[in-house]
Order: C-alpha cells, then sequence, then structure tokens
C-alpha cells in the first residue's frame, strides 16, 4: 500500500447548476480565493464527451465545448469573468495570463487581476494549483510527467515570485490524477528519472517507483513526485493538499486518456482545475 505524502485537510462536493465541483477545504472564508476541480458530470457534450467535456482541442464539437465553458463560468459565479488557458506542450513554461494573446505554448499560468479564472485541461496529468493569499497571486499548471520532471512546477512558482509571492506563504492543491495502482509503466520510464547525487529531490527520484509483489509490474506515483517536487522547492508540507482522486479509476467521475486508450476510445474528454481571486 502507498503511504500518504501530504498532509490531510477536508475537501467538498458541491452542485452549482448541473455542475458538481470539487474544492479543498485549503484557503480561510477570508482569503479572498476560489478554487476548483470540474468532473466529467454537468455538461452537453456527447458520446465520448459526455459530458462535461471542457477541452477544445479533442474533436469534441466547438459549440458544446464553448457551451461547457459558459456553463462553468456561470456555476463559478461570483467575480469570475474570464478563462486564462494556455496551449499545453507538456513543457516547462509559465506565462502571465494576459501577457502573451490567447492561448500561448505553455503550462502554466499565473495572474494577480481578480476574476480572471487561470485554469489547465487536464485527463491523467497532475492539474496543480497555488495561491498566495496575502500577496493576492494564484497561479495553475499542468504537470505530467515530462512537465514534472522539466520543471513547470519549479517555474510557475518563480513566476509567482515576479509577481509579489512568497513561496513559504504559498499553498498548493493536487488535484484529480492517475495514481499508482493504475500507472503502470516500464524500466525505461523509469530511467529517465536521475537516481545520482544531482538529482532534484534530495530522497531521490527512484522512491516514487514500486514493483508490485505478485506480477513485479512496475508503477509510478504521479502525485507522490509532484508533491516531492513541490516540498523541494520551498513549499511547507503543511500547505500542500491531495484531493485523492483517480482519474483513471473513477470512470464516473472523471475523463482519462490512459484508460481511453486501453478501451480503444481515444479521443476523450478533458476536465479543469481553475483558480482566480475574487473581487
Amino acid at each position: 500500500m502507498m503511504k500518504k505524502t501530504h498532509h490531510s485537510h477536508q475537501s467538498s462536493q458541491e452542485t452549482q447548476g448541473n455542475i458538481l465541483l470539487l474544492r479543498g477545504k485549503i484557503f480561510p472564508p477570508q482569503a479572498g480565493v476560489d478554487h476548483f476541480f470540474t468532473t466529467r458530470q454537468g455538461g452537453v457534450s456527447t458520446g465520448g464527451y459526455a459530458s462535461l467535456n471542457l477541452g477544445g482541442h479533442v474533436d469534441d464539437h466547438p459549440e458544446a465545448v464553448a457551451r461547457n465553458r459558459a456553463l462553468l463560468l456561470a456555476a463559478l459565479g461570483l467575480g469570475a469573468r474570464e478563462l486564462a488557458l494556455v496551449n499545453q506542450v507538456h513543457g516547462d513554461r509559465a506565462v502571465v495570463a494576459g501577457t502573451e494573446g490567447a492561448y500561448p505554448d505553455a503550462d502554466a499560468v499565473v495572474t494577480d487581476q481578480p476574476g480572471v479564472v487561470v485554469a489547465v485541461l487536464t485527463a491523467d496529468c497532475v492539474p496543480v494549483l497555488f495561491a498566495d493569499h496575502q500577496a493576492r497571486v494564484v497561479g495553475a499548471a499542468h504537470a505530467g510527467w515530462r512537465g514534472a520532471l522539466a520543471g513547470i512546477l519549479d517555474n510557475t512558482l518563480a513566476l509567482m515570485e515576479t509577481l509579489g509571492a512568497r513561496r513559504e506563504r504559498i499553498a498548493a492543491i493536487i488535484g484529480p490524477c492517475i495514481h499508482a495502482a493504475s500507472y503502470e509503466v516500464d524500466a525505461a520510464f523509469r530511467d529517465r528519472f536521475p537516481a545520482g547525487a544531482d538529482n532534484k529531490i534530495n530522497q531521490g527520484h527512484q522512491k516514487f517507483f514500486s514493483n508490485r509483489a505478485e506480477s513485479g509490474i512496475l508503477t509510478f506515483d504521479l502525485p507522490g513526485y509532484v508533491h516531492g517536487r513541490l516540498i523541494e522547492n520551498g513549499l511547507d508540507a503543511l500547505a500542500i493538499f491531495n484531493l485523492e482522486q483517480c482519474t483513471y479509476a473513477l470512470d464516473s467521475l472523471f475523463f482519462s486518456h490512459r484508460r481511453a486508450t486501453h478501451r480503444g476510445e481515444v479521443p476523450c474528454g478533458r476536465q479543469m482545475g481553475g483558480i482566480h481571486l475574487l473581487p
């Protein structure tokens, strides 16, 4: 059994209209920050995209995606004016919302502007939301294994600091993603992660890989690895919340690219994780 590598917080589910929003109870009410993770429930898309597909790049009808995004903004309510998204490329680049046009090639977006919902789309990769509510700076990162290994979390935190955030005050939330029990990999994948003295996580990357005793199958703990990178980057372990939702296992709640691939149902939809400053 995998050990938990995070501090425990409460989480909540809230239905707005037909949309189910998941939240971690990590920010005090007076923080002036709202965040959310969507599920696949509550939208208008059909077929393999049913029903709240928020990804515009997966061959769903554009009108359905636009309607789903409008429904989400309406569900968020107070002060949520616009979605600031990026064209995710599994890289290490973070941008400030609104500074590089619509949908720049990047995997994280940050802002200090109220009402701008910085958000990422996922279907197994890790959505990580950040906030320094004292400095009024928030961010969202898309952290698949490639981006996490390349430094997308490091770069998101550094960019937030340019807007006035301090990482010792930053809280982070790890959203729905694929978990180790469903993430089988091979030795070549494991070898991409350095195990020597110059690795970026002091305890060694290899600790996030496990062999199943009964089969010898190798698995990878992606959210655990993301948590380790956040700790290495100076975040307080008590300020990191893991929603503990596996996208692969919970097929009625989440889209999963790996599950869809295994079933021959690709492409699949995308859920969203986002965060914004209240007015």
